[in-house]
């Protein structure tokens, strides 16, 4: 079954990144500036997703104390949501369980669908320069529209929310102030997911805070059919690429971001030690690159990755 699943965010989000509040540990130290990141990470969707369903099915027991499969409904869990966490560095497709595809997360506002881009449209490539591309000018804060010309910058979708305080009971280093957002003008978070299961509206929590998210979800056999007018690959998603993107095509313009997620496991009545796992930096969605190699071609098509929404693009007609 396919559905268009979207979130609408019933308070202020956090979607973290490398800062975070507080010491993570002996080694590690934390931050009281953080802001968050305007999308949540793939991963993220997948483990709300992993969750939803388990619920749903009646398999995850949910108590005060933490959540937890019982032994007799372990097989039922490995079903419906896979054994493995995902491993951005897998080489090989891992089982997901009922959960066949995600697509990259885009914003929908009354009903028209968006996407990051940067805004390549007015500029060609002649003669090895893209003709009128001025660096300081910053074309990257740029969605456009799938179902209309149209384009908007972040501040159509997203309201910062600031928030600055002393954490209650703190002696030392409790001190903070964050960025939050909220989506505003009817927008909501939306992605195309493929799943063995009849999944039923919900309320979700996603991001560092745990934040609420009302999620609904209709059949769709709609795609992200984005079409570059110049013919540029478009990625659509965040995107790991380890070969030289210098080497490998004419011209880019591109923005990074980093990716780390979580790998100590939960327990019931054991403490768990704090770990992340190694930092990943991915080209960021709506990054163009203009005439990529085989090679850059074969490095960008990671099956594991896609399967979640990493790694998807569009190259458009020339």
């Amino acid at each position: 079954m396919r559905y268009l699943v979207t979130l609408k965010p019933l308070e202020p989000f956090m979607f973290g990144g490398e800062q975070t509040f507080g010491a993570l540990g002996d080694k590690e130290a934390g931050s009281y500036l953080v802001k968050s990141r305007q999308f949540p990470q793939q991963t993220a969707l997948l483990g709300m997703l992993k969750r939803e369903l388990m619920t749903q099915a009646g398999v995850l027991t949910r108590k005060r104390k933490g959540e937890w499969v019982d032994k007799e409904k372990k097989a039922e869990a490995r079903k419906l949501a896979g054994d493995q966490k995902f491993d951005m560095l897998a080489t090989q497709k891992q089982d997901l369980g009922v959960i066949q595809a995600l697509s990259p997360l885009f914003l929908m506002q009354e009903g028209q669908r968006y996407i990051k881009k940067a805004d390549s449209d007015p500029f060609l490539y002649v003669d090895g320069k893209l003709e009128g591309y001025d660096p300081k000018k910053d074309i990257y804060d740029n969605f456009v529209s799938l179902d209309k010309e149209a384009k908007r910058t972040s501040g159509d979708f997203f309201q910062a929310v600031e928030q600055t305080g002393n954490k209650k009971g703190g002696e030392e280093n409790s001190l903070f102030r964050k960025t939050s957002y909220l989506l505003k003008h009817n927008t909501v978070f939306a992605f195309y997911l493929d799943v063995d299961f009849e999944l039923e509206d919900s309320i979700v929590s996603l991001g560092a805070d745990g934040s609420k998210f009302k999620m609904q979800l209709s059949s769709s056999e709609a795609l992200l059919d984005y079409q570059d007018k110049n013919g540029y690959l478009t990625l659509l998603s965040d995107s790991y690429i380890t070969v030289p993107v210098k080497e490998h095509c004419d011209f880019a313009i591109t923005s990074e971001i980093s990716h780390r997620n979580l790998t100590n496991k939960k327990h019931v009545t054991k403490k768990s030690p704090f770990s992340k796992s190694q930092t990943l930096y991915l080209y960021e969605k709506g990054s163009v690159f203009l005439n990529p190699s085989e090679a850059f071609m074969a490095d960008l098509n990671k099956q594991n990755l896609q399967q979640i929404g990493y790694n998807i693009y569009t190259q458009g007609e020339k």
